[in-house]
């Protein structure tokens, strides 16, 4: 039976889930939170398909033992593509991150949105038919590659150098004309770095996915009951690749969290 004051687990590839960990801490101030960065797999969107559903598979399974209450799939590729099959590995209630393509509908004034995402994802059918089903026709949509940007994210070089940053993030804007007025960030790892693009673009509506999971999560919790009281919460952090390494990276960032290996059953 799910209890109230069993944890919420969050996982992504790498990076990408501590967007969606500050927004839950945030809005969910009360939750034990365990966070697994899956660095060994990262990044998800160049798997296959079925490599992909087996890391789906054997991380939910793993993840079973720590008795959660919710799982939050912090990964754009596998939320689109693999949700259904995820679901179907657990009893454990799962959400995914969604494109919020409705709500740029409703802001856009110029009638022209921007989706950012990687790469692999813009290249996806599911997209390519949410896009189709979603945005009116009279609505123009520019797909914009961040894959790059995601990488250094990811390996915080980003940090180390500014002008490199300033690089890569205008490269990535290179298809960003003065008619788009909204973006939507669909991976969990941009919002990490959401106030470079505010700063350079303050004439663009970023919509951030991360905090779109934080109220998905907390709206399901309250309609279930499932809502913890007490004490605030507290959070575990796991990682599947290097430990020493990761704990660096999340000191770098500012975070404090100490990581434990995350070890998956052998399939």
């Amino acid at each position: 039976m799910l209890m109230s004051n069993s944890p919420i687990a969050v996982f992504d590839s790498g990076l990408g889930s501590l967007s969606v960990i500050r927004e839950l801490r945030s809005l969910l101030p009360l939750e034990d939170l365990i966070y697994l960065a899956d660095t060994e797999n990262f990044p998800y969107g160049t798997k296959t398909q079925e490599d992909l559903r087996i890391i789906m598979k054997s991380t939910v399974e793993s993840l079973e033992s720590y008795g959660p209450k919710l799982i939050i799939v912090a990964s754009y590729t596998p939320s689109v593509q693999h949700l259904s099959y995820i679901k179907k590995c657990t009893s454990v209630p799962i959400l995914g991150i969604g494109l919020p393509l409705a709500q740029a509908v409703k802001l856009t004034k110029t009638q022209h949105i921007g989706i950012m995402a990687t790469q692999s994802a813009l290249r996806s059918t599911q997209l390519q038919r949410l896009i189709a089903k979603t945005v009116p026709q009279r609505i123009f949509v520019t797909q914009i590659n961040a894959s790059p940007l995601i990488n250094t994210i990811e390996d915080c070089s980003f940090l180390d150098n500014v002008q490199l940053r300033k690089s890569i993030i205008e490269s990535t804007f290179e298809s960003v004309n003065d008619k788009i007025d909204v973006i939507v960030l669909s991976s969990t790892h941009l919002p990490l770095i959401k106030d470079n693009f505010v700063s350079l673009y303050s004439n663009i509506t970023f919509i951030d996915s991360a905090k779109n999971a934080a109220k998905d999560a907390k709206k399901m919790l309250l309609e279930n009951g499932m809502l913890k009281n007490g004490r605030l919460g507290k959070t575990r952090v796991f990682v599947t690749g290097d430990r020493t390494k990761f704990q660096q990276v999340l000191a770098r960032m500012g975070f404090k969290y100490r990581p434990k290996t995350f070890h998956q059953p052998s399939s």
